[in-house]
């Protein structure tokens, strides 16, 4: 058995590294098995190892922080079509089991579904690259002669065929066009029409991707929570001396000129779904913020009112706060799709931010990482200095809905935690829906609630 790597993006996108030893160690460094130079990844980011004694592939962490199906790990069990993310918002390769059958080749169906997997994240153009390079480095020897023959006699057939309709009389053309159906030129008009549209829907999309990228994402915000238990007795709970402190992250985005910011319930009221304290709730306990902020590409961190916070009375997972006008005046507001009219099939583009004080580490400038290392910066800290230096940018990552319901929309965009709240842009450019949750080691899943639920808080 054999490690296989399939590139979804970042250098070595759209290739597909088959591994001849049964450790794998991915970095940037020249003498890395697999090098893949891109900003995050370290020299020795990763390491991958076939146990031979189990018959499994270990994945651990070296000196860069990983996920697996959007997940943080640091040492994991790979499955075949696990996801693997050098840091956060780092480049992206499909793992596959790779058993060789006599000589050394990859099937035509794993050509074309990996051809697939690149089209979802990097577009057509690097999907044609990947399966053509597949086709004459990965395949069976006759394939490898085949195809380019194939290609070369398929255009020399073209030209023999365009130079005698050129050189034909008038007149026999006419009759070639006139031996044709009614009902095949119809069917021929309505393929040409299927494919413009095609054509024109994924001009569209890779339009809305880049204004999402350069405008949008500047109103989809980090949010940065800190609070406590205070006690039956109004002191706060202690452990080992100090305050009993919970610290977390999530997203949000703006949705009104007012100030106001939607993100999910779990996200502005989080004590509600944390298993771990609610012994504590049920004692007496009461959770306070003693801090709540949120932060916008290009400004730095908004206290928001722990009173603002408005949620609806069932238990659908969103949530506003509100901020002040002011405050918000130079971010856009994002435009929201109208109730009722979310389709499948359709383009999801989820943007948010990954949680936890590495993942934000990892695409920051190195010099200024070094400097909040020395300094012991802890989070807020670290949101500060990041923001002052405009390093605060969401992450983007594209799917399609394969299904909606009334309360729930579902995709393959790959998300993570600390996307919690993040707007769902459909193919057309407006949010379909507020990013919930992922189905645990499983990224073809992934929920948000439906847009309209949301709208419905807003002050009318």
């Amino acid at each position: 058995m054999r490690a296989q790597l399939l590139h979804l993006s970042g250098p070595l996108r759209g290739r597909t590294v088959t591994h001849e030893r049964p450790s794998v160690v991915i970095g940037s460094a020249g003498d890395c098995d697999e090098v893949v130079r891109a900003a995050g990844v370290a020299a020795r980011h990763a390491q991958i190892d076939f146990v031979e004694a189990e018959c499994n592939f270990h994945l651990r962490r070296l000196d860069g922080a990983v996920f697996v199906n959007g997940n943080e790990v640091e040492e994991v069990i790979l499955q075949d079509g696990d996801q693997i993310e050098l840091g956060a918002g780092g480049p992206v390769a499909r793992f596959r089991i790779y058993v060789p059958q006599g000589a050394v080749c990859k099937p035509v169906r794993r050509m074309l579904a990996d051809a697939g997997d690149v089209a979802r994240v990097s577009g057509g153009f690097e999907a044609t690259r990947t399966l053509t390079r597949d086709l004459l480095t990965q395949a069976t020897l006759s394939l490898k002669v085949g195809f380019p023959l194939f290609v070369v006699a398929m255009g020399l057939l073209a030209g023999l065929l365009g130079g005698w309709l050129g050189t034909r009389p008038e007149a026999a053309r006419e009759r070639t066009a006139n031996e044709l159906t009614q009902g095949e030129i119809d069917r021929l008009r309505a393929e040409q029409q299927q494919q413009k549209e095609k054509l024109e829907q994924l001009a569209s999309v890779n339009d809305t991707v880049r204004r999402i990228q350069r405008e949008w994402s500047r109103g989809v915000c980090l949010f940065h929570g800190v609070f406590r238990l205070r006690g039956k007795d109004g002191k706060w709970i202690e452990v080992r001396g100090d305050p009993y402190e919970i610290e977390y992250s999530g997203s949000g985005f703006l949705v009104s000129r007012a100030g106001y910011i939607v993100t999910n319930r779990h996200v502005a009221v989080p004590w509600l779904d944390l298993d771990m304290i609610a012994p504590l709730l049920e004692i007496g306990a009461v959770p306070e913020f003693v801090q709540l902020t949120v932060t916008f590409p290009g400004l730095l961190p908004i206290d928001v009112p722990f009173d603002s916070v408005v949620r609806r009375q069932d238990d659908i997972d969103v949530a506003l706060v509100k901020v002040p006008v002011e405050a918000v005046a130079a971010v856009p507001v994002l435009p929201l799709q109208p109730a009722g009219e979310i389709s499948e099939d359709q383009h999801a583009i989820v943007v948010g931010y990954p949680t936890g004080l590495a993942a934000l580490l990892a695409r920051a400038d190195p010099a200024l990482v070094e400097k909040m290392r020395d300094e012991s910066a802890t989070m807020t800290m670290a949101i500060a200095e990041l923001a002052a230096a405009g390093q605060i940018q969401p992450l983007l990552t594209q799917g399609v809905v394969s299904e909606v319901r009334a309360d729930k929309v579902t995709y393959d965009a790959v998300t993570t935690h600390g996307g919690s709240g993040g707007p769902v842009f459909g193919g057309n450019g407006k949010v379909i829906a507020v990013n919930h949750a992922i189905l645990q080691d499983y990224t073809g899943a992934n929920f948000g609630v439906p847009i309209r639920f949301a709208a419905e808080l807003l002050p009318k």
